[in-house]
């Protein structure tokens, strides 16, 4: 299916291209809205992968999301964003939702509609616990009246519907946040106003804004969610699912990225070689494809965790969110170095989608909670993992052979995982629960030794920095006691997210080296995993080698000629 999408958007270098980078680079520049690459995605059948199979969609494998996502954010990130928002704003819907509102939703999408989640406002941003956007009901509850603003909303003034978070205050003076699907005025009027668009660094073309609502009536049999859990519960369930599929907008924009920095390097002719013979670009390339490809993995890893691991996800989540565009933003700083002067240049040639895909990129790290907020949520669960993880070093796990077969569907890539999770199913906390890392212990605790001796000392190296970490955790928060907001927790916290994908790319090679089915460009080799390793933990210590350079760079080079996605899952793309 992503091969079909792949060849229907087209090459965009060419100007005739469904998603061509011509015409993204001339929306970009006049800041307007993406509506006719939308309008062409719901002509190719593409808002069908929003809807769940209940209601005769395909939303049915999370993984399949993360192939779009990324298919189309090789082209364009305003349009693909603003198509993941729609997703966004759905989510609420398909989980707690009353059959009306998805019946009535599903309809929205099918005819193009877009929708979002409205959460943040002007005076709270991030803190929605704080949320004053008014809804006041009648004394039989039939007829609701809602008042305030939801501001910085993507697809805020293009949406078809909003899903929005607000504060309900009962005639006993209790106050309880509901969630709401409110279908937009037909026109603005009857206490609807559209707020205007905010000019933004990134993603020009979105519909960054808003909307104000004052005594805007409507009835709760359709807006009104029913209660059956918190409405909190819901948007932070909901944020569990949409942080990981956020991965997709910056792989996408990375491919591009390194593929249209490969393409220069190849090329370019500088003090009597190619960029790419140049020993510290040519270094930079290769470090640059090994990040990539780990990246990969963890957003493999992470989505297939949606169906599979419903339960971990509080932890899985932030961890993606946190490493995956952190890492991604780091790879466009080396990749600028190797174009020198002409990653500044905003030309309407191919090169000029460079800039624009680095301006890009930037904002996903904001989405559905920034930085700081996701370390903060992967914070206050280490003291619960560390007692889990401390256990299994020490004694193993009953679970062993059930926790290596999860680990193997979750980063095998010829596994699948389908599924999309129930309400009931996600948690708020994982209650100390990380099957992955625990798979790794148990492999470790296993291992008799491994064929490399440069592998076996970076996996001993690991070992120590995942015990280091543990060692780290127990002092904060059990001897000393100290508080999950303190900048030490918020530390540790960063480094368990970098140890995360390293664990899961030293399991990914340990499988790979059991199927004996390793090459250098679609599975964990031995190259991979140190350059991985090297580039994900540089505390280990792992040395740099050129020949092992050498090889990674030849594999991304083989990876443009031939018109494969950098991935470990092989994926014939139309560029």
């Amino acid at each position: 299916m992503a091969s079909r999408w792949e060849q229907q958007l087209g090459d965009p270098r060419q100007a005739d291209a469904l998603l061509s980078f011509a015409e993204a680079l001339r929306e970009d520049e006049a800041e307007a809205f993406p509506q006719a690459r939308l309008s062409t995605l719901l002509r190719l059948g593409m808002f069908e992968q929003l809807l769940p199979a209940s209601l005769d969609g395909q939303l049915e494998e999370p993984e399949r999301i993360l192939a779009l996502s990324r298919i189309l954010s090789r082209r364009d990130l305003s349009t693909a964003i603003a198509f993941g928002q729609t997703l966004l704003g759905s989510i609420p819907i398909w989980l707690a939702g009353s059959p009306s509102q998805q019946l009535a939703h599903a309809q929205s999408l099918r005819a193009g509609g877009l929708a979002c989640l409205a959460l943040t406002e002007r005076e709270h941003g991030s803190d929605i616990l704080s949320t004053e956007f008014k809804v006041q009901a009648d004394p039989a509850g039939i007829h609701l009246r809602l008042s305030g603003e939801k501001w910085l909303i993507n697809n805020g003034s293009k949406g078809a519907s909003a899903t929005v978070l607000a504060c309900q205050q009962h005639a006993d003076g209790r106050k309880e946040l509901v969630l709401l699907r409110l279908a937009r005025a037909p026109a603005e009027g009857s206490g609807w106003r559209s707020l205007a668009k905010i000019q933004t660094h990134g993603i020009r073309g979105a519909d960054i804004s808003g909307f104000r609502l004052q005594d805007y009536p409507c009835a709760a049999a359709d807006a009104a969610f029913p209660r059956t859990e918190a409405a909190l519960s819901t948007v932070l369930k909901t944020l569990q699912i949409s942080r990981i599929l956020c991965a997709g907008f910056s792989l996408g924009a990375t491919d591009t990225l390194l593929r249209l920095t490969l393409g220069f390097a190849q090329h370019r002719q500088l003090y009597g070689k190619t960029v790419a013979q140049i020993p510290v670009a040519r270094a930079k390339l290769a470090q640059c494809y090994a990040k990539l490809l780990c990246n990969d993995l963890l957003a493999q890893a992470a989505t297939r965790s949606i169906a599979l691991l419903p339960g971990e996800l509080s932890v899985l989540s932030p961890i993606c969110k946190y490493q995956l565009p952190v890492s991604c933003e780091a790879i466009a700083r080396e990749l600028a170095q190797v174009l020198g002067a002409r990653h500044y240049l905003r030309s309407q040639d191919e090169l000029g989608m460079f800039q624009k895909m680095v301006r890009d990129l930037q904002v996903v790290s904001l989405f559905d909670g920034s930085t700081q907020v996701n370390l903060g949520l992967l914070a206050g669960q280490l003291r619960q993992l560390q007692q889990t993880l401390k256990e299994t070093w020490a004694e193993g796990s009953s679970d062993a052979a059930r926790l290596m077969n999860q680990a193997r569907q979750l980063l095998t890539t010829s596994a699948a995982a389908k599924g999309w999770p129930e309400s009931s199913a996600l948690r708020l906390s994982s209650q100390g629960r990380d099957s992955l890392m625990q798979a790794y212990l148990c492999w470790r605790r296993g291992t008799q030794g491994v064929s490399s001796e440069a592998v076996a000392v970076a996996l001993q190296a690991l070992d120590q920095g995942l015990q280091q970490c543990l060692s780290n955790i127990e002092q904060h928060f059990w001897v000393n006691r100290l508080p999950v907001d303190s900048s030490a927790a918020q530390q540790l916290a960063m480094d368990y997210a970098r140890l995360w994908p390293a664990c899961a790319l030293a399991l990914a090679w340990s499988f790979e080296q059991e199927a004996a089915a390793i090459t250098d460009r679609t599975g964990v080799s031995s190259d991979l995993l140190l350059e991985g390793l090297r580039q994900t933990l540089p505390e280990l210590g792992i040395a740099a080698c050129e020949a092992r350079e050498q090889r990674l760079l030849q594999a991304a080079m083989n990876c443009v000629g031939q018109h494969q996605l950098f991935s470990l899952s092989p994926l014939q793309a139309a560029w």
